[in-house]
């Protein structure tokens, strides 16, 4: 057999070439063959000898994995009260934004931002819906809504819909819900509501708030009173921006539908930009407020800070003092992305 010299093949460097494009096609084909059987099969290989790796599987899974995520979001609770008792000894003296200078950073490198992480997660995928920047938000399971809306009935109710409707469009686009929507300060959906998708969405030109005043030109409603008008006794994705009204609107909801009752709160999942607006709101009082609907079975699977409040010095102090919340009902036996993980 002839032996080739392998001085002869790096002197050409066509030669080396041709060479180097014939390693890189096998290197292709290989890649490409272990993504289909081979990749497969060492996937489930893994999976099997790995300790914490899992294959979805249906019920069983989903309930692993809701009670690996109570723990962690359980965790952070307790961190959250240990570090107020700590530093502040309550809450009420603790300022929203702790760190503001080099000493306070040593002392306390924080912001009430970081004692109400996004711990839980989401049981299936986080996808954005909606324009990239404000007006978008993360919904979590939205295949899970898009295969059960054919279904069954799928409500959303948005508040603060301003000019720009990129959420609603596409959210009536991917799935046969339904869209009642409310803003006080806008007459209609903006431009982006394809007409296609005019026989599914209702808009009202009306605030939100926690106790319903007809009275006021626009009219203010609670959630519960536009509920009851609409025949609704759940939603299944409800989304809020509506400048500070979310405090009072979700306090109000849980009132309405009180646990002491045997009440659920009939929300699957809130998509809420929250505002902490100086001189308008506490750490004591945000803190109060998220407890609150943590006690009803919400709980933060995502969260991005809307950085536009400092970029745009909203409220004249560059504080980061908005951030977009994504929050699931784990105690809600309707929520459909929950499907099966509760009797």
């Amino acid at each position: 057999m002839a032996v080739m010299n392998p001085s002869l093949v790096f002197s050409n460097p066509k030669r080396v070439t041709h060479m180097l494009w014939l390693a890189a096609a096998v290197m292709f084909v290989l890649a490409v063959f272990h993504s289909t059987h081979i990749g497969s099969a060492s996937k489930d290989w893994v999976a099997t000898k790995v300790q914490g790796i899992k294959r979805p599987s249906g019920r069983s899974s989903l309930e692993e994995y809701m009670s690996v995520a109570e723990a962690s979001w359980a965790k952070t609770v307790k961190q959250r009260h240990d570090l107020i008792s700590q530093d502040w000894g309550t809450a009420d003296k603790m300022p929203i934004y702790a760190a503001k200078t080099g000493p306070t950073y040593h002392a306390t490198p924080y912001t009430v931002w970081d004692f109400t992480p996004a711990s839980y997660g989401c049981p299936h995928e986080m996808e954005r819906v909606g324009r990239m920047g404000d007006g978008g938000k993360w919904v979590c399971g939205l295949s899970r809504i898009i295969e059960s809306s054919h279904s069954r009935p799928c409500v959303i109710y948005s508040f603060g819909v301003r000019d720009e409707s990129s959420f609603e469009n596409e959210m009536l686009s991917r799935t046969a819900c339904q869209v009642w929507a409310y803003d006080f300060s806008v007459v209609d959906f903006g431009v982006q509501l394809e007409p296609s998708n005019r026989d599914r969405a209702r808009f009202m030109q009306a605030g939100i708030s926690g106790k319903t005043d007809t009275t006021k030109e626009p009219p203010f409603y609670s959630i519960a009173d536009l509920m009851k008008m609409n025949g609704h006794d759940y939603i299944d994705v409800l989304k809020m921006d509506i400048e500070f009204a979310e405090f009072e609107s979700m306090d109000a909801l849980t009132r309405d539908f009180p646990a002491e009752a045997g009440m659920e709160l009939p929300v699957g999942q809130l998509l809420v930009e929250i505002h902490l607006f100086a001189g308008r709101q506490t750490a004591k009082g945000y803190l109060d407020w998220w407890e609150n609907l943590e006690s009803r079975g919400l709980r933060p699977a995502w969260t991005e800070p809307n950085l536009l409040a400092v970029t745009m010095n909203v409220n004249g102090d560059k504080d980061p003092n908005m951030a977009e919340y994504t929050l699931i009902n784990v105690q809600d036996r309707r929520n459909i992305i929950l499907d099966g993980a509760r009797g």
